[in-house]
């Protein structure tokens, strides 16, 4: 049986991780509770789900840390980056170091402004100043996004990009 771990901060990694974990027939479990020896023991497909805080991906960091033996590892990074940037920019593919052999997914993800906190507040305004302070011929269409959906509440969250992780799942279940 595989096993689903995840982080969420808005609820969009955990949303992602229990529909995938249904799909695959078990459970998503908090990656806080993971045991890295216990994970270590089985060659049954791994997906560890987390969101990304710039340049944090508490999934990959996860899987970049610890020894998980040799069962096939999947990260999904669940973001606000359009996922075409994202994909492009494999912003994972550093944060794994010598972890070549860890599939990479992007996913679109949720920001919750209302229930944001300050300091978070703080920091995606300055973001949103400085790309403000771009010539509008400058910004990516990245930019432009981020720059509309400051300070609303916004949720990109499509169950069905899970479609290639459950492929990846069922190609590496031994």
């Amino acid at each position: 049986m595989s096993t689903v771990l995840y982080e969420s901060a808005y609820g969009s990694a955990r949303q992602y991780a229990e529909a995938l974990a249904e799909r695959l027939g078990c459970t998503a479990q908090p990656l806080s509770g993971a045991d890295p020896a216990q994970l270590r023991t089985s060659a049954e497909p791994l997906v560890v789900l987390s969101y990304v805080h710039g340049p944090s991906i508490p999934a990959a960091g996860f899987v970049a840390d610890n020894d998980l033996g040799d069962r096939p590892v999947a990260v999904c990074a669940v973001g606000m980056t359009l996922l075409e940037v994202a994909r492009a920019k494999d912003q994972m593919a550093g944060a794994l170091g010598k972890k070549d052999q860890v599939t990479r997914f992007y996913l679109p993800g949720r920001l919750s402004y209302s229930t944001m906190g300050r300091r978070h507040r703080m920091i995606m305004w300055g973001i949103i100043k400085a790309l403000k302070a771009k010539r509008e011929a400058d910004r990516s269409p990245n930019d432009r996004a981020m720059i509309e959906s400051h300070d609303r509440d916004t949720d990109h969250v499509d169950l069905r990009e899970l479609d290639q992780v459950v492929e990846w799942a069922a190609a590496h279940h031994p």
